[in-house]
């Protein structure tokens, strides 16, 4: 009886499975190159705009009076605050020249009065100037070369007369001063050109005169006190002393008819006129 081999299935699977998996050549890892992206960078082209410089001039109310206003909605300029002769301010300036807006016939400047701003006509102030008195008569001219004068009623200033002396650098000379003034005619700041010397730009001076001017005014004796112990505290020119010196002595003008009613037991009131027309050959009394 011929025996059959019987060979074991599962020993020969896993050989057969074994031999071939030996057999397969691992594969290499694969290496991932980055890929070269070129990040383009957008400029976006901006116009560049220039910033437009504002500087601020010093300016003075030289009108007796002057109003700072603003721009409304409807475009017109209103009146917000008073300004009087002699107040300081700042006028603003893009590129060397003033900053105007024309409303109703009037021209304005803006400006800045105590850190706020403002629009202010500008035929009430006066650019780069200091105060200054008048030491002399000064007939005022329109060009440097004094060749022609001026016809206001301004002209010519008087001794103790105030106005402006303009301190820019192209106003500066020996022969002549350019000054800035009020005209009371046309109601505009004006300008003109004095001779060199017959201006005063002096504290001492100008405070002084203004103590002269308060006390042609003032005529109690308690606040003339006053303004003479401040005045003493300066040391004016001559001139000017002198004026200081004439307000101590009071004067005082009287009517004749009134001496007349004055008198103590003056039995007779005569009409001063009325002596002129008649015969003065004759006594009027008997």
């Amino acid at each position: 009886m011929k025996k059959t081999m019987k060979t074991p299935v599962v020993p020969v699977l896993i050989a057969l499975a074994f031999t071939t998996v030996s057999c397969i050549k691992k594969a290499p890892d694969a290496v991932i190159k980055p890929e070269n992206i070129q990040s383009e960078e957008i400029f976006k082209t901006e116009e560049v705009i220039p910033e437009q410089k504002e500087i601020l001039v010093e300016a003075k109310v030289l009108s007796p009076k002057s109003h700072l206003c603003l721009l409304g909605r409807d475009k017109k300029m209103h009146e917000i605050l008073n300004v009087a002769y002699g107040n300081n301010l700042s006028v603003i300036h893009e590129e060397d020249e003033m900053i105007t807006m024309e409303s109703e016939g009037t021209l304005y400047a803006k400006a800045v009065y105590k850190e706020v701003e403002y629009w202010i006509s500008t035929d009430t102030i006066a650019l780069q100037c200091e105060t200054a008195l008048v030491l002399e008569r000064s007939v005022l001219y329109a060009d440097p070369e004094f060749m022609l004068t001026t016809d206001e009623i301004n002209s010519p200033f008087r001794f103790g007369d105030f106005l402006c002396r303009s301190i820019a650098a192209e106003d500066e000379n020996d022969f002549f001063d350019r000054i800035y003034y009020y005209d009371r005619n046309s109601k505009k700041v004006k300008s003109a050109y004095i001779k060199k010397g017959l201006i005063s730009t002096r504290t001492d001076d100008i405070v002084v005169m203004d103590c002269v001017k308060q006390l042609r005014i003032t005529k109690r004796a308690t606040p003339r006190n006053e303004i003479f112990k401040r005045a003493a505290k300066y040391k004016p020119c001559l001139k000017v002393a002198a004026a200081l010196d004439a307000e101590k002595t009071e004067k005082i003008e009287n009517n004749y008819q009134d001496v007349l009613n004055a008198l103590p037991g003056a039995k007779y009131k005569v009409n001063v006129p009325e002596l002129l027309t008649v015969d003065q050959s004759k006594d009027p009394f008997q």
